[in-house]
């Protein structure tokens, strides 16, 4: 049963999820060159032969880019089908960063023959108006054509929460029908989003009624022949099967850490010897990290300055403000757990004042007494983490991965949250697929959900996910301000 539905989930809805992805980038294209049909009209009239003859292979250039940057921007995830005001500012920001980046490759790039002023400044406006329109409409199609009809079996927090999710969430194209319990004695809900079934219901007979295509099926589910056997009984309809976890892991990019178990982490983690993809990636990292080294040490002066004349008072009273023997007034340095729970010295410039540990740990504090302005910058645009690109040439470190924590945060997470140190399989990184999908990856409150994230990257990691985790981390740090 477990290989059907494998296959049934991820052939059916992968590759509907595969084909909207493809619909809203063609339909992006075409707003694309409609706006610059619209602008070629606006300058030259209706003989536009001669000038369009001119634009489009440079502007088939730019817009390779637009789409680039809109992808980076996950501006085709599944979050972003529906045009909601999140979305349209997103695609706003994403426009204006695409429209710089167009005027600096026309004036600075010399293979590009023209030089359009107003042209591209029309060409902008028309893209902008005819790229959120052609969203509104594809949302609209989105949420009307793609509806699977889900019903859950399993009673438990985070079945509810997920069917909330979906209930609440249209556009990602699953309508929540029912969710069958087996808990006894049955009790009525307050949940009012989805009805709430009992086992001993007519399952087959609502099946049936409610057009259910999906049937998403808890652990609960092999303790229940009655249950099986009439779920065996309508396969001929070609209802679709998954177990929960799956279905949790695809749709959230996360692995629900409650419903698994040690023979999920045995078939699941054990086994993924990634030797070629790990020998790869760390070549990567050296060749990565060489580039970034250089960088790193021509910026070191002016850094170093900025440091030191921000922060006069730390300088000068270096032994009696720092708490403890990693703080240093340039570099701050601090023991973390690497790959398999070997320590080792983190290092970054240091952006904020010595002995803060002694103010707090809190991260979200108005008028933080812990920041300074030019620290405060360096952590606005990721500048204070690189020099751990000396930690990454040493193989302590990779570019992506799992974010290292101090030893007594492992200790403490590990004795309360399960399977917490099964993150320690992999080198930690810089970034991870926790950075770029949780607000804020860093506080101890928020370590179970980051496990979640942590533990799919584990599961999934490839070259293909370290590309799409780098590219939107440089989404992350264009698009924050600051962690």
């Amino acid at each position: 049963m477990l290989v059907i539905t494998l296959y049934y989930y991820y052939y059916i809805p992968m590759r509907q999820r595969q084909s909207f992805t493809l619909f809203l980038a063609i339909g992006d294209i075409l707003a694309l060159y409609a706006a610059l049909g619209l602008t070629l009209v606006t300058r030259y009239g209706t003989n536009i032969t001669k000038p369009w003859e001119i634009h489009k292979y440079p502007f088939a250039v730019i817009f390779c880019i637009w789409i680039f940057l809109f992808f980076i921007a996950e501006l085709y995830e599944q979050n972003a089908w529906n045009a909601d005001r999140t979305v349209k500012e997103r695609m706003l920001r994403t426009i204006a960063a695409a429209g710089i980046t167009s005027v600096i490759l026309f004036y600075l790039v010399p293979a590009f023959v023209i030089t359009p002023k107003t042209n591209l400044l029309i060409q902008i406006g028309y893209s902008a108006a005819l790229l959120l329109g052609w969203r509104m409409l594809a949302s609209v199609i989105i949420r009307n054509t793609s509806k699977t009809n889900v019903l859950f079996f399993g009673d438990s927090e985070e079945i509810r929460s997920l069917a909330r999710t979906l209930a609440l969430n249209p556009h990602l194209g699953y309508c929540v029908s029912a969710l069958v319990t087996a808990k006894q004695p049955f009790a009525a809900s307050s949940d009012f989003m989805f009805p709430i079934v009992p086992v001993t219901a007519d399952i087959s007979h609502m099946l049936e009624e409610k057009n259910i295509s999906l049937v998403v099926a808890s652990q609960e589910i092999n303790s229940n022949k009655e249950f099986v056997r009439m779920l065996y009984d309508v396969i001929p309809r070609g209802i679709t099967f998954t177990d929960f976890p799956t279905f949790h892991e695809t749709l959230t990019g996360k692995i629900p850490v409650s419903l698994i178990s040690e023979i999920w982490f045995l078939e699941n983690l054990a086994s993924a010897s990634k030797r070629m993809y790990e020998f790869i990636k760390r070549v990567f990292d050296i060749c990565i990290a060489l580039v970034a080294g250089t960088v790193t040490i021509l910026l070191l002066p002016a850094i170093a300055l900025g440091i030191l004349c921000s922060t006069p008072r730390d300088v000068f009273q270096f032994h009696m403000r720092r708490a403890r023997k990693g703080d240093g007034i340039i570099f701050f340095r601090q023991p973390r757990v690497g790959k398999n729970g070997v320590l080792f010295n983190f290092i970054k410039f240091r952006s904020q004042r010595l002995g803060s540990e002694r103010l707090s740990e809190s991260k979200d504090i108005k008028n933080d007494p812990r920041q300074y302005p030019f620290g405060k910058f360096m952590r606005a645009f990721y500048m204070d983490e690189l020099p751990q690109v000396w930690n990454v040439l040493k193989g302590e470190m990779s570019f992506i991965g799992p974010r290292p924590e101090r030893p007594e945060y492992v200790t403490r997470l590990a004795e309360s949250i399960p399977f917490y140190k099964i993150r320690l399989l992999v080198p930690p990184g810089i970034t991870g697929w926790a950075q770029i999908n949780m607000k804020n990856d860093a506080s101890v409150e928020d370590a179970p959900e980051k496990l979640q994230h942590d533990l799919y990257y584990i599961k999934n990691r490839s070259l293909a996910l370290d590309l799409n985790i780098a590219l939107k981390t440089i989404w992350v740090i264009l698009s924050r301000e600051g962690r």
